[in-house]
């Protein structure tokens, strides 16, 4: 009988100790398959298993305090495997930040928890509940994103910002976290240009440079009144363009506004 094969990232050994527990007490199963369990302690260990073992999910601790590397690197190498066949993805972290949380979902993870709202039978319930419904709720998520990034590009083009600037796919980026942390005190210097940096392994102010770059060209060409369907915001006669906040969030309310998205 074919095996659920999961990977438990984790460097706490108490924390390790309760997911074996359960498992043990529980007497887990799945669609008829009993779960396997491989824990790894570290970064390292765990990136060894994931090329051998083809998991269908990975619990992941982001802190990895206690041993080698940190879940984010772990995720940004795994991604980098281009697996075959993706592994459910579940993080747990003591880190509260929109931004962090955001972070991991566009390296790959599917679910993130903060603690101490987290336990072996949350975790594993939540990922049985995922694999017998076929993954579902997953895919369509992605495929709403994808659909919502597919929408800024239009709009952002519909403006003047052209694809031969990196710029524009760096605004793409940041209007579409401004939307998904929609609610939240988000800082475009403090929470999403250090993000977008991150990803591309840029600095801050290149980014920030970059975004200024593409807004300056799109109302350098003309086209105001083409322009003027599609930015709704007034400009300041007196800058001529809006600034790169005044551009992002209104264009990620604009988005929203559109579908629906302001509750």
């Amino acid at each position: 009988m074919r095996k659920m094969q999961f990977l438990l990232i984790e460097d706490d050994k108490q924390c390790r100790c309760e997911f074996n527990d359960y498992i043990s007490s529980q007497k887990i199963m799945a669609s008829d398959y009993p779960l396997d369990l491989i824990i790894a302690d570290g970064e390292a260990e765990g990136l060894l298993l994931v090329q051998q073992i083809p998991f269908e999910a990975i619990i992941l601790e982001l802190e990895l305090s206690e041993s080698d590397g940190d879940g984010l690197i772990f995720l940004e190498k795994l991604k980098q495997l281009n697996l075959p066949n993706k592994p459910y993805i579940v993080v747990s972290s003591n880190n509260r930040s929109p931004i962090i949380k955001e972070a991991t979902r566009n390296l790959g993870a599917d679910f993130y928890k903060k603690k101490p709202d987290y336990s072996p039978e949350m975790v594993l319930n939540h990922i049985l509940t995922i694999y017998q419904s076929g993954i579902d709720n997953v895919i369509s998520i992605k495929m709403e994103k994808t659909a919502l990034a597919d929408e800024i590009k239009v709009l952002v083009s519909n403006i003047g910002l052209t694809d031969n600037l990196i710029g524009k796919k760096y605004v793409i980026e940041a209007i579409l976290i401004v939307i998904e942390n929609n609610g939240s005190d988000i800082v475009l210097h403090k929470d999403v240009f250090p993000l977008i940096a991150r990803r591309h392994n840029k600095s801050v102010s290149s980014i920030n440079r970059a975004i200024e770059s593409v807004i300056n060209k799109a109302w350098s060409i003309g086209l105001g009144e083409i322009r003027q369907q599609f930015y709704k915001a007034a400009v300041s006669d007196s800058k001529g363009k809006p600034t790169n906040k005044e551009f992002i969030f209104t264009l990620a309310q604009q988005i929203k506004d559109a579908n629906n998205l302001n509750a």
